[in-house]
């Protein structure tokens, strides 16, 4: 009886993987006209790092002066300088450290978008680069080097501010 099932499972198994093997060599076939653009299932498994993608887009875009413009210089000077740090540090935790999160909450202190995104690639920087350093104290000599020569000089590239590392 056990070796029935047995040959019963292994039959069936079989005809499985074959079905499996088709519909993937399939897939791997465009015929002209047709749309053979990825789907989401075929990406699972793919290490994809969608911040890190934003990240170059957004740095394409306001490299050199994200937060010079005289709003944001506004809010710098007026405490925004002043509380950078406690901020920046609120939203990156609040939002662990997601891109899109922190750069909304940048924005709700009163930054313009292409200043808090400059703010919100300056905590994905941190944690890529820094997080050993940083995930106890961000107030440590370690992070505070880290992030200061990890990540300081693409803040300054991308915001024309020289902030980041306390």
């Amino acid at each position: 009886m056990a070796l029935r099932a047995l040959f019963v499972l292994t039959s069936f198994m079989g005809a499985f993987a074959e079905d499996v093997a088709e519909a993937l060599a399939a897939d791997d076939v465009c015929a002209a006209g047709q749309d053979c653009s990825l789907e989401l299932h075929q990406l699972r498994g793919m290490k994809v790092n969608y911040l890190e993608a934003m990240e170059d887009e957004e740095e394409e875009v306001m490299e050199g002066g994200g937060c010079t413009n005289s709003h944001d210089i506004g809010v710098w000077k007026h405490g925004g300088r002043r509380s950078f740090d406690a901020a920046l540090n609120s939203c990156g935790r609040g939002c662990a450290a997601g891109f899109p999160c922190t750069k909304d909450c940048m924005q709700r202190k009163g930054y313009s978008g292409g200043c808090a995104s400059c703010m919100a690639q300056l905590v994905g920087c941190s944690r890529d680069h820094c997080m050993n350093q940083c995930i106890s104290n961000d107030k440590s000599p370690a992070c505070t080097h880290c992030v200061k020569s990890s990540c300081r000089p693409k803040m300054k590239a991308c915001s024309g501010l020289n902030a980041g590392g306390h």
